[in-house]
């Protein structure tokens, strides 16, 4: 099974009656792999097995891998892939519906199999037009995990540590503001808190000899990326 992310587009978020309404992938965008997904890819999917057909095959995941609603409704429109879900009144459904309204859910994706895709010299990227669609997901991934890009210099240390202090801010806000996430979700975010310290001191050790060099004495009082997380070991 092949998946594509797609940044978080959210149409409806419906808390009281647990309806999630958005995208799971958008039309006509060149991904990191070159690929283009064209309008029509899920049509004949969407008509065998969506929630309108007979089947009812095509599931709505947490991270590729849980079921956490149940889709209503799953149309191809000019932007995308959209769709309407109820969350399931589960635990995970419950902790899921937190994190879209904490800002931890913060991408969609799809699982899928390519039936029909060829490279086009025009757009310089293989044009997917056709798919057997499986599920779409809701993902709460983090900057600071370990398919990160190597990053070279102070530039792209400079990127990353903004969005790892977002992602930081965030848990940290959530995990200090609710006290309505299950045992199991809690624990996911302190481990998530962990690698991203853990990762962020592995890039700073392997940079710090470039990092020094680039960084006059004014930047280094102004930037101190080792403080990032020093708060990590916060108590609830």
């Amino acid at each position: 099974m092949l998946v594509k992310d797609c940044k978080l587009n959210l149409k409806e978020l419906n808390f009281k009656d647990r309806i999630v309404e958005g995208y799971f992938s958008s039309f006509d965008v060149k991904d990191s792999d070159n690929d283009i997904i064209r309008r029509g890819a899920f049509a004949k999917s969407i008509q065998e097995n969506g929630p309108a057909s007979s089947s009812k095959r095509i599931k709505h995941l947490f991270n590729h891998w849980n079921t956490v609603g149940v889709l209503e409704k799953l149309y191809e429109d000019e932007f995308g892939l959209a769709f309407r879900s109820k969350i399931g009144n589960h635990a995970l459904g419950n902790d899921v519906l937190n994190m879209y309204m904490d800002g931890i859910v913060t991408e969609h994706s799809i699982g899928f199999q390519m039936v029909q895709g060829k490279f086009s010299e025009s757009s310089e990227g293989r044009e997917i037009k056709e798919v057997i669609l499986w599920e779409g997901s809701s993902l709460d991934r983090w900057g600071a995990n370990m398919n990160t890009p190597v990053i070279k210099s102070q530039e792209q240390l400079d990127l990353y540590s903004k969005e790892w202090q977002k992602r930081y801010d965030t848990l940290i806000k959530a995990l200090r503001n609710r006290t309505n996430y299950t045992d199991e979700t809690y624990n996911e975010f302190i481990i998530q808190l962990e690698v991203m310290k853990s990762t962020f001191e592995n890039v700073l050790k392997e940079l710090k000899p470039e990092a020094s060099t680039l960084m006059t004495e004014p930047q280094k009082k102004e930037v101190d990326y080792s403080k990032i997380f020093d708060n990590l070991n916060f108590k609830i």
